[in-house]
């Protein structure tokens, strides 16, 4: 979906320009870490509840990750950066083993097959988590597609990770994005999964 373009959008994102990612995250904190932010509701709000954690949001649609960003100038969140980039340049901003918490929540399905290879929970990209992730860290995986769920299990199984809670109808819990907020409330089911390395 594409969003309008917000107003100003060159001289806000400078505004804000604290609350980009500059270097690697500090290693003293756990890192936690959202794939295709959005918005940045998640993000913003798991930062205000885990002030001993460091919380970055990737989104490369800088009229969705502006939001996020002027949220959490508003709050004076300092626990939290946002990565205005493509998910492929994952590496380019973390170290191996640095990742404890990786978020994928209701990411393009991308439907068509020859499409597969574009969906974050595909082969190629399990294969670039699995080294930045830390011992011990795990990945989250929410969606309302049903065949994408799917999907994201068997490619899990055949890159060898370890799925440890699965649910094809999961219970609210915890922060949700504002995409569980909505389809909750038309009563569609929620995926989710968790698995490690």
């Amino acid at each position: 979906m594409r969003l309008r373009r917000r107003k100003n959008l060159t001289g806000r994102m400078e505004e804000a320009a604290h609350y980009f990612m500059r270097e690697h995250a500090p290693g003293d904190y756990p890192c936690i870490v959202e794939l295709g932010c959005g918005m940045g509701r998640f993000a913003c709000e798991t930062a205000a509840a885990r002030s001993g954690a460091f919380i970055i949001g990737i989104e490369r649609e800088q009229n969705a990750i502006i939001i996020g960003m002027e949220r959490a100038m508003r709050e004076s969140l300092q626990n939290i950066r946002f990565i205005p980039e493509d998910v492929c340049k994952l590496a380019d901003f973390f170290k191996a083993g640095s990742i404890d918490e990786l978020y994928i929540h209701f990411c393009d399905p991308w439907p068509h097959r020859k499409q597969a290879p574009r969906r974050l929970v595909s082969r190629g990209f399990l294969q670039l988590y699995r080294p930045l992730l830390a011992p011990g860290g795990f990945l989250r995986f929410k969606t309302d597609n049903a065949p994408l769920f799917e999907f994201a299990q068997m490619e899990l199984a055949a890159e060898g990770w370890t799925v440890t809670h699965c649910d094809a109808d999961s219970p609210p819990e915890g922060i949700i994005t504002d995409y569980e907020m909505k389809f909750r409330g038309l009563g569609v089911a929620i995926c989710a999964l968790t698995a490690n390395k």
